[in-house]
């Protein structure tokens, strides 16, 4: 297990601040990182992609001592992307990248990261329902079918665990659309409809 210490500070400020969700940058030999550290979710979660065409997303699940596992999942791409060539006299470890993303973790941090890039970023990890529909479109109460668990992944990935619970308990899904526009001129008729 790793400590991060800078995420419990981080956490603390966002605590202050009401925050629940931010993105920082972080950069390890050269190589950036989008970084978003999600607190409504328990365990937490820290999505650390890389810069790119095609980026590579690694989560690390924080428990609520600021402990992950010293193990990455995809440890060879992160070594790839990293360009870290073999040294007989050091063999690099997780725990090399951690102490490092820990020393650089800001202690303040009011950048927030949007639903829509948590759920594009958690679907590489997360078993979510359609994972192209990136667009908040409404909810719908279920009468006859059970919300699926991969709707309620998304809504959590989306909008935390509080709302998600909500949902199962009520039987009730989030709905998604691929078109933005959507989004907006659901917006627009819920205005007309009240």
């Amino acid at each position: 297990m790793f400590k991060f210490t800078a995420l419990e500070s981080l956490h603390n400020n966002m605590k202050l601040n009401d925050t629940k969700r931010v993105v920082f940058p972080f950069k390890y030999n050269e190589k950036g990182f989008s970084c978003i550290f999600i607190t409504d979710i328990l365990p937490y979660r820290l999505y650390l992609s890389t810069l790119g065409d095609k980026p590579i997303t690694f989560e690390l699940e924080i428990n609520n001592k600021y402990e992950t596992s010293s193990y990455i999942e995809d440890y060879k791409k992160l070594i790839e992307y990293l360009e870290i060539k073999y040294d007989p006299n050091h063999k690099f470890k997780p725990n090399d990248f951690f102490k490092s993303l820990n020393n650089k973790i800001p202690e303040n941090c009011e950048n927030k990261p949007n639903y829509k890039d948590v759920i594009l970023i958690a679907a590489k990890h997360r078993e979510i329902e359609q994972p192209n529909k990136i667009y908040f479109c409404g909810w719908k109460n279920n009468i006859v079918k059970n919300v699926t668990d991969g709707n309620l992944e998304k809504t959590r990935s989306a909008f935390g665990d509080e709302l998600a619970e909500l949902c199962k308990k009520k039987n009730i899904s989030s709905r998604w659309t691929a078109i933005d526009n959507y989004e907006e001129i659901n917006k627009i008729n819920r205005i007309y409809t009240m």
